[in-house]
Formats: C-alpha cells, sequence, structure tokens
C-alpha cells in the first residue's frame, strides 16, 4: 500500500504544532514529528483505526496517537491520511 497526504492533514499537522508552540516550541516540534510519522503505522495493519460509519460507504477510519485522531481512508492500493484533530476537538470537519 501507499500513503497520500491531503493538503488537510498538511495543514491539520501545522495547525496543531503552531497551537503547542505559542507555550511551548520544542514540544511542537516533537508533536509535529510523532504526528506526521504516524500514518506510517497504517501499512503493517491500515484497519488499525475504527471505522466511521458517517462515511460510508467510503471505508473512513481514525486512530489515536497520543491525545490526536488522525483520520484516513482506505482505498484499493492507497491510505490517504484526510486530516488530524486534538481528542478535544470537533472533528465533524
Amino acid at each position: 500500500m501507499k500513503i497520500h497526504w491531503s493538503q488537510e492533514a498538511r495543514e491539520d499537522v501545522d495547525r496543531l504544532g503552531d497551537f503547542i508552540a505559542v507555550d511551548d516550541p520544542n514540544r511542537a516540534r516533537q508533536v509535529e514529528e510523532m504526528l506526521s510519522a504516524a500514518p506510517r503505522k497504517l501499512l503493517d495493519f491500515p484497519r488499525r483505526g475504527s471505522p466511521l460509519s458517517q462515511f460510508e460507504p467510503n471505508e473512513v477510519r481514525e486512530f489515536r496517537v497520543g491525545g490526536y485522531l488522525p483520520r484516513y481512508e482506505i482505498s484499493d492500493e492507497t491510505i490517504e491520511v484526510l486530516r488530524f484533530f486534538h481528542g478535544r476537538e470537533d472533528r465533524l470537519g
């Protein structure tokens, strides 16, 4: 399988890092690195995350990475990283 990142997912990682950087720039870099590496875990087990029924018939899932939730879609041979949210953030989008 291949991993592809949406523009929104890239922007989410930056946005979450920027939020943390206000108080702790070093922690912000750590979080950005952790989130950037997280989708590679899906190469071994693509269906690791919980399915999100509101996106059916598409197979959209999310899994926990620390306090964050990467959202992704599985199709054929591609994992599309869609979004990243903090666990307390509104995830309707």
